[in-house]
């Protein structure tokens, strides 16, 4: 019976980390039935989803129908657990994956099945919004907030996980689909690549396979440093150097958060009824499932840094720090 699992992220939930993994024992997984196939230029099957959304290289594909339709053919008269791996296949604009399309061409298989982990909006928010800070300049975070929770979406991701698993099911039926929290699966044995391993029904465990040469990926720094130092930075990006400097001034830099009490108290708000409807719509094809606790729900607020919280003392710190650094 040949299977193919499409793990479509979302971004911000340790994916890189996974498709590192997954890459460095291919061989390994071979043996046990997995196929993790190298597919362009990256270690995740990103170029698959160039099909419908410009990529920059080296991550799209010059022929990616014509890739995704190989696999079918090659796999799918196969015994295989094929695994793809790309977050840019759960993205929402300005293009989207055309699902019915996607699932025409993976008739050849037995068996489809879409995996996607979901992590708690105010974590997940701020981390792309990090995530953009390293490569441009988002801008002011109030203004860049207040967008996302008007349109609950996040450059292009969901925030409205209701909606992204109502574009899936254009696609594909409801059970076909498995959702994995993100928030509770790094709690899990293994952690996150545990929890997916077990999800693909892998006979291997996170302790079977050998650690990525690439060492752990994308790891933020504190989030109050990024926004220091992309205010300080405004109209341009903010350098490294100086996000380092933002953080080691930072007297908690470990529970910072880029919220406001009353900014994280709305998106709880806004997002925990939503949460709680997609649960409920799951109930019968999915038992159990629960998206992870909001940022600081997990734990007594008075352990998070909130942006309030940066004295002036701080900001004094910082700005002799920069110009001892000038000099």
């Amino acid at each position: 019976m040949a299977r193919i699992i499409l793990h479509i992220g979302t971004h911000k939930t340790a994916t890189t980390h996974i498709q590192d993994s997954l890459h460095a024992n291919r061989k390994r997984l071979k043996q046990h039935g997995v196929i993790f196939p190298h597919i362009g230029q990256t270690r995740g099957q990103h170029g698959l989803a160039s099909a419908w959304i410009k990529l920059p290289m080296p991550y799209s594909l010059t022929d990616a129908e014509r890739s995704w339709k190989r696999l079918a053919r090659v796999y799918g008269p196969g015994d295989h657990t094929v695994v793809v791996s790309s977050e840019e296949l759960s993205r929402l604009r300005p293009h989207r994956v055309n699902m019915a399309q996607l699932r025409d061409w993976l008739q050849g298989f037995d068996e489809i099945r879409i995996l996607c982990c979901l992590r708690n909006q105010a974590s997940f928010l701020q981390s792309v919004y990090q995530q953009v800070s390293d490569e441009r300049q988002p801008g002011h975070w109030v203004p860049y907030l207040q967008a996302a929770l008007r349109s609950r979406m996040v450059d292009g991701l969901a925030l409205n996980y209701a909606g992204l698993v109502s574009h899936i099911e254009t696609g594909f039926a409801p059970d076909e689909i498995t959702l994995l929290s993100y928030d509770h699966a790094i709690h899990s044995p293994g952690g996150i690549l545990g929890a997916v391993l077990a999800a693909i029904n892998c006979p291997l465990t996170a302790e079977d396979l050998s650690a990525s040469p690439h060492g752990t990926s994308n790891i933020s720094p504190p989030p109050l440093a990024s926004f220091a130092a992309n205010g300080i930075a405004l109209p341009a990006r903010a350098e490294a150097g100086l996000v380092h400097l933002a953080a080691r001034h930072l007297p908690r830099p470990n529970r910072t958060t880029l919220f406001s009490r009353p900014e994280l108290a709305q998106i709880r708000a806004l997002f925990d009824p939503l949460n709680r409807a997609l649960e409920n719509s799951r109930a019968s094809v999915q038992p159990g499932f629960r998206i992870g606790p909001m940022l600081g729900a997990e734990a007594p607020e008075h352990e998070l840094m909130f942006r309030g919280e940066l004295t002036e003392t701080y900001w004094i710190d910082l700005a002799r720090a920069l110009r001892s650094a000038q000099r």
